[in-house]
């Protein structure tokens, strides 16, 4: 399994991503396939304050399943440091088959 060497969503750019409300209702397929093709979010504004992110559901996804991961090493290292350390091929399984399992769940999903 590879490692997540980049975020899976990119930031949004202020000159092409930036909708009002209004207009993202009216085109909301399009913005959807936008969003889908570009990786990056739609910056959805109300009353000209920015309100929502639209965001490719299997980016989301995958960028929570990155930061539960970091979560996860994080408090290993902790755990670490205060001597309540796992072997790290113990970790390194588990971690890989809780990661198997949801990749397979998620394509059952489909």
């Amino acid at each position: 399994m590879a490692l997540i060497r980049e975020l899976p969503i990119r930031r949004c750019r202020s000159s092409e991503d930036v909708a009002p409300f209004s207009e993202c209702r009216n085109n909301l397929a399009a913005d959807i396939s936008r969003v889908k093709k570009t990786h990056r979010p739609i910056l959805v504004t109300r009353n000209g304050h920015p309100a929502s992110y639209p965001v490719n559901a299997e980016d989301l996804d995958n960028l929570l399943d990155a930061v539960e991961l970091s979560r996860e090493i994080e408090i290993s290292r902790r755990e670490c440091t205060e001597g309540k350390g796992v072997p790290n091929e113990r970790i390194m399984q588990a971690t890989r088959e809780r990661l198997r399992r949801r990749i397979e769940q998620r394509k059952s999903d489909r």
